[in-house]
């Protein structure tokens, strides 16, 4: 699944959702199942994206559902709507443990088989929203093969500790609030470059001003998209997230002569001066968009 720069969140009540997918600039829909947590505003939200999953997933993008967490009570009723042929992937709500991921794992597996949806064409990424989740983050993707990569909310973890959130641009008397910001958002880049996994920012809620230094923190930190409110956040965060051409032809080129120099049964190799090797190569992986 190509990973997306920009993610339009849509909700149960939305008004003409498949409509908002057709006109979106983003590169995926996000639907959030687990937006509204009362009893009747899930059903309503199940409903509609049974409805117009098909809809959805025509209007030309990428289509993701974000659904309860593993120990809501909700998860599976969540994924008995979101599983589909049409669904590229499931963002799992509030993941803490490997035991979250392994049971969201297989009970997508169930429903695949179920649906004569071929396995593990649903990918799985978990959500990071607290410290736990974060502290557990390495252990979580190794716990099984599904992943596509992480989905980080990083206000609500840091509002979780009891940090005071910043109202603005970094400075001042929310500085420290930032540096946390920043050091949760490089802990979770780190985790998740370690699994070879792209992250992807989530900040609702977030003022403006705080969204858009937040949002370029995490480009700068490696964050390859971001889950976007409206539609007139789509353009700017696809232009902050597309990669530079020229890096993604070098990219292409370290990773076609890091291919004739395996063949050859060498481990190093070279492109215009530069050494080529398994490093290099990783990172030209990453650049090239084939993490």
């Amino acid at each position: 699944m190509i990973t997306p720069r920009s993610l339009l969140r849509l909700t149960g009540g939305a008004r003409a959702p498949d409509e908002a997918a057709r006109a979106t600039a983003a590169d995926a829909v996000l639907f959030d199942l687990d937006a509204d947590a009362t009893p009747p505003g899930r059903a309503r939200a199940r409903r509609t994206l049974r409805r117009r999953r098909d809809a959805l997933a025509e209007s030309g993008g990428l289509l993701l559902a974000r659904v309860a967490d593993a120990r809501s009570g909700e998860l599976a009723a969540d994924l008995d709507a979101a599983v589909w042929e049409a669904t590229r992937a499931v963002v799992l709500a509030s993941c803490e443990t490997p035991q979250d991921a392994r049971d969201a794992d297989v009970a997508i597996r169930r429903l695949e088989m179920r649906r004569g949806i071929t396995p593990g064409q649903l990918r799985l990424l978990c959500e990071v929203d607290s410290a736990s989740g974060l502290a557990a983050l390495p252990e979580v993707l190794q716990a099984v093969d599904r992943h596509q990569g992480v989905a980080l909310a990083p206000l609500a973890l840091v509002g979780e500790l009891g940090a005071t959130l910043p109202a603005g641009a970094p400075g001042g008397m929310h500085g420290a609030s930032w540096a946390l910001l920043d050091h949760v958002m490089a802990r979770a880049a780190l985790a998740a470059g370690g699994a070879g996994l792209p992250w992807l920012l989530d900040a609702p809620g977030a003022s403006p001003a705080v969204r858009q230094t937040l949002v370029g923190r995490a480009r700068d930190l490696g964050a390859s998209g971001v889950v976007i409110a409206s539609e007139g956040e789509a353009r700017g965060a696809n232009a902050l997230f597309s990669p530079d051409p020229g890096r993604t032809e070098d990219a292409r080129a370290v990773l076609s002569e890091w291919e004739r120099v395996r063949a050859a049964g060498r481990w190093s190799g070279e492109v215009d001066g530069r050494r080529v090797d398994r490093r290099s190569a990783r990172r030209a992986r990453r650049e090239a968009g084939e993490s």
